[in-house]
């Protein structure tokens, strides 16, 4: 009697809420088209589509132009003001981080990075692009540029399952601290298929000078994550007392 006093598409919406904490559509996932919802909760469209909708404003689906519904993921982030891999900052939220290599090659450095680098131009850089994941879903988009004159052998490594800041610091080149920055852009058609997202949809564009504790930049670097599935921390300080802002 009290189920029938709870509108049908609110039953559907908690029969798929409790689908997704089940796991029987885990986090990233697509769900089955619409059809077949339709017939396995004996509903029609209209009654479907209202939860989820609602689904999606509750957080929990995310609607993709073309290709269905997806769960949602929970964004993850680094720390507030603490520089860490990507690999550990995933480890640390009991992620399982893995690579695929788009591209890695020694090659000669610019003018512009050989200034940033504070090597000769032509000195020979490791660039590296990788397409990073967490649990198997795609992240972010990262790009390494490193001279090699800091450690012999960097460009022999197989970083689609190690990281490249613990193979700088296993060379006695530790990062210490990075200058970092953060713009909003939207996906262009490769990113949008790397990343499994339409064209226009919202991207996180990060930059990175990093540095070792020498003072000496050890890295130019750039990730490029997709929005809904990264979170930028930062902790803001107030200007001593007589400081003019």
């Amino acid at each position: 009697m009290v189920e029938a006093l709870v509108p049908l598409h609110e039953r559907v919406r908690q029969q798929l809420a409790g689908d997704v904490a089940a796991g029987i559509y885990p986090r990233g996932t697509r769900l089955p088209s619409e059809r077949d919802l339709c017939t396995r909760l004996n509903v029609s469209r209209v009654t479907l589509r209202r939860a989820l909708v609602q689904l999606a404003d509750d957080g929990l689906l995310a609607p993709s132009h073309g290709r269905g519904w997806y769960v949602a993921v929970e964004p993850v982030g680094e720390p507030a003001n603490v520089l860490m891999s990507f690999s550990a900052m995933a480890r640390a939220q009991r992620l399982t981080p893995s690579s695929k290599v788009l591209s890695q090659e020694v090659r000669p450095a610019d003018l512009d990075e050989a200034q940033q680098l504070g090597v000769a131009p032509g000195a020979d850089v490791l660039d590296l692009r990788r397409l990073r994941m967490l649990d198997d879903l795609p992240v972010a988009l990262d790009r390494s540029r490193v001279p090699l004159a800091i450690a012999a052998g960097l460009g022999a490594h197989d970083y689609s399952r190690g990281s490249l800041y613990a193979v700088l610091t296993d060379a006695g080149i530790a990062p210490q601290r990075a200058d970092y920055s953060v713009e909003a852009l939207p996906a262009d058609a490769e990113q949008a298929r790397l990343l499994d997202l339409e064209p226009g949809q919202p991207l996180l564009s990060t930059r990175q000078v990093t540095f070792a504790a020498d003072g000496r930049v050890i890295e130019l670097g750039g990730i490029i994550y997709r929005g809904d599935r990264y979170r930028f921390r930062a902790t803001l300080l107030a200007p001593a007392a007589g400081t003019s802002l």
